[in-house]
């Protein structure tokens, strides 16, 4: 098959078989802007297989609800072994054969959806001319934050919004099992919250990623490692050029197994010198930033240490999603713990977007030769403010947990100025003063809601 002809089997398949039902996402993308030029292009980044291409279709089915005929829409997924060697024409093609089959499209104005377009060569520059001449609206996804935000930079500066979107929320988890949820300041009935319990249970264990919830708990597990390995394969090793694949997935797995802990570069460089795994610490930190990157995992680093250049190398990490922690978690481990915390921080990480580095941190002070540690600082590092305090613990029963995580949050609201701070539990409901203010235990369930 002709390289032409199969760009116009792609647009024509996708117009004969329709857009595909969705359950739709909570991301808000605003209202569609009508087409003409110098519009701004929206963008959608986050991991594969997180929701990004059904995100556009739910866009392209409201734009149908609204009047808009499909043929005046143009979807094109790059991610197609048929399509490689990438050539920069690739773009000029898509566009050029689409306007051939719907010549309407170009003087009324088309809708333009690129998915996984970071794939092919100098695309910025080509999106830059579409928006300067074309009467189009322009989406586009990709599944790395660094290539997107650098090519915006260069070419769209001013003339993009870029929103990220993840694996489901715990809201939008519930909402998929049941077909509604309740409002975050609803009252609950004892029913009510032993049902939205039994789906944290149900969330912490199979996570948001939608393809693998209609698995069993063993295929589950098989596709997340598969989808893992692939982003590995395909935006770490390919990307980047990496010369040894076996040492990127050996350091993925150990980074997931770690989310929820402290990660120390040093620690697994030695580890991997002891099993005769050649590696070095640069190697490892470079690792660690293209996981990121692939929103594969985040590190969060001391507060007063977030803006340092080094600020990874002895971080926490998180997996993008709780399942994700436990695909790569030993088989006997006891890690709702970890996974609670996962999911806490992803809540987080969807609340303040990274607009600036130091938005989510952890936190470490002494006060009267005690050493405090606090899971999450939600504020600003550069500025040195924080803005809410929250500690994860899933069972407060013992006094010395109780006692400590108390005494952690007391002793950061006095550095901050604060007068409360939240403990997320997994079933404490509580408000418990201290010397500087009060603390409030919440139930995840109702901590994820809000």
């Amino acid at each position: 098959m002709a390289f032409s002809d199969l760009v116009a089997q792609k647009i024509k398949d996708f117009e004969q078989q329709g857009i595909p039902q969705v359950f739709e996402r909570d991301l808000d993308l605003g209202n569609p802007q009508e087409p003409k030029r110098d519009n701004i292009v929206y963008v959608i980044v986050g991991a594969r297989r997180c929701g990004k291409t059904y995100r556009l279709y739910q866009e392209m089915r409201r734009l149908l609800s609204q009047g808009v005929e499909l043929n005046r829409m143009l979807y094109f997924n790059f991610e197609d072994e048929r399509l490689r060697p990438y050539e920069p024409s690739l773009l000029a093609d898509v566009l050029d054969t689409f306007y051939a089959l719907y010549p309407a499209a170009r003087g009324e104005g088309a809708y333009i959806f690129f998915d996984e377009i970071q794939e092919i060569p100098e695309w910025g520059a080509f999106l830059r001319r579409v928006v300067d001449t074309e009467k189009a609206t322009v989406y586009v996804t990709g599944s790395s934050s660094k290539m997107l935000s650098s090519e915006l930079k260069s070419e769209f500066r001013g003339r993009s919004l870029v929103r990220e979107l993840f694996p489901l929320s715990f809201s939008e988890y519930v909402r998929y099992k049941t077909g509604s949820v309740p409002e975050s300041d609803a009252l609950f009935s004892s029913s009510d919250a032993a049902l939205l319990r039994h789906h944290l249970v149900g969330y912490l264990e199979r996570g948001g990623f939608i393809a693998t919830l209609e698995q069993t708990p063993a295929d589950a597990i098989q596709l997340l490692q598969e989808y893992a390995s692939r982003t590995v394969a395909m935006d770490v090793v390919e990307r980047y050029d990496v010369k040894n694949p076996r040492l990127a997935s050996l350091f993925l797995a150990r980074c997931m197994a770690s989310s929820g802990r402290e990660l120390s570069v040093n620690k697994v460089y030695n580890e991997f010198k002891s099993r005769q795994i050649p590696v070095s610490r640069n190697t490892l930190s470079d690792l660690l930033e293209y996981y990121e990157d692939a929103y594969l995992l985040f590190s969060v680093p001391e507060f007063t240490r977030s803006l340092a250049n080094n600020a990874r190398s002895a971080s926490k990490v998180y997996a993008v999603d709780p399942a994700m922690f436990g695909a790569f978690s030993p088989a006997s481990a006891s890690d709702q713990g970890q996974r609670l915390e996962t999911a806490v921080f992803n809540a987080l990480r969807r609340r303040t977007p990274a607009v600036r580095s130091g938005s989510v941190c952890r936190l470490l002070i002494k006060e009267k030769n005690k050493s405090h540690e606090v899971d999450f600082v939600a504020g600003d590092a550069l500025l040195m403010q924080a803005y809410g305090l929250i500690q994860v613990s899933t069972d407060m029963a013992s006094e010395k947990t109780r006692e400590r995580e108390i005494a952690a949050l007391d002793a950061s609201m006095a550095q901050f100025d604060l007068g409360e701070s939240t403990i997320v539990t997994m079933d404490e409901q509580a408000d418990i003063p201290c010397e500087r203010g009060v603390v409030h235990a919440v139930p995840a369930w109702k901590w994820l809601l809000s």
